[in-house]
């Protein structure tokens, strides 16, 4: 994508709705594009990894068509891509290889302290991005 682009963490929950429609309020300021971003990478764990790893690419790629059409007649360039990798990997490496201006994602609201165990997609990439990331809450009731 030749126009500049903000990454858009996309699993068709409520808080990656959410996200998303931040995202397109803030391309549409900016004049830029959206790359929508499904990150499913699964570790080997032998036969059964191959199928895995399909049905995640199909349920990303349903759910990435979901948020396509979310965007409606935005006027927005965008382009919605699966990737082979852990979501916050996937983001990383969008957000560099495509030179975007920043990473939008959902925060289902867990507590810091239960992402910095766990690892939450937020937490990682606010402390690896090179690039700004917005985190956008869950929506009230969620």
């Amino acid at each position: 994508m030749s126009t500049p682009t903000i990454v858009v963490g996309y699993d068709g929950s409520e808080c990656a709705r959410a996200a998303l429609a931040e995202a397109v309020r803030i391309a549409t300021e900016r004049r830029t594009g959206l790359t929508l971003a499904f990150g499913y990478g699964v570790e080997p764990m032998g036969g059964e990894a191959s199928d895995h790893r399909q049905a995640l690419h199909a349920f990303g790629a349903a759910r990435l068509r979901e948020g396509m059409e979310q965007l409606g007649d935005s006027g927005i360039v965008a382009e919605s891509v699966c990737v082979d990798d852990r979501p916050a990997e996937a983001l990383l490496r969008l957000a560099d290889d495509r030179g975007a201006q920043m990473i939008v994602v959902g925060n289902h609201g867990e507590s810091p302290l239960v992402g910095a165990i766990l690892g939450s997609v937020p937490h990682k990439l606010l402390h690896r991005a090179r690039v700004p990331v917005l985190v956008v809450p869950a929506p009230e009731g969620s």
